[in-house]
């Protein structure tokens, strides 16, 4: 039970910080949409993800294990179906500069404002799990 809790509030806080960094999604709904939008990513996480990593297993030994994040992306692409409040589009990236360092501005599509918004789910949720459990 605790183990399932804090799947929920790191998912939970993910989720709001990513909203928070990236452009890309919009959770429309206050806090009870982020919290309804984090359970239903959570329950996603723990009953979709282990069944559709076993489908996935001939992809994965073909590439060595390189396409396993696209599991976490059919699994974010889900939480776009199953929760209203969840808005991921595309958006322009207005570029950088700093100290002669110079990255133009480009369009991200649907799919790469997709791929970028699980990593960055994926990594806050794997910090967080390595931190808790030191």
């Amino acid at each position: 039970m605790k183990y399932l809790l804090r799947c929920f509030l790191f998912n939970a806080f993910a989720l709001w910080l990513t909203s928070q960094i990236m452009p890309g999604i919009i959770v429309s709904g206050g806090w009870q949409g982020m919290l309804c939008t984090a359970l239903i990513l959570s329950l996603l996480m723990l009953i979709v993800q282990p069944l559709l990593k076993i489908l996935f297993i001939p992809i994965n030994i073909m590439t060595f294990g390189l396409l396993s994040w696209a599991v976490n992306v059919i699994v974010v692409y889900l939480l776009t179906f199953l929760a209203p409040g969840v808005l991921i589009s595309p958006w322009d990236f207005p570029g950088f500069s700093s100290y002669g360092f110079v990255i133009p501005g480009f369009h991200i599509s649907y799919i790469l404002s997709l791929m970028g918004i699980t990593i960055a789910l994926t990594v806050i949720t794997n910090i967080l799990h390595t931190i808790s459990e030191h």
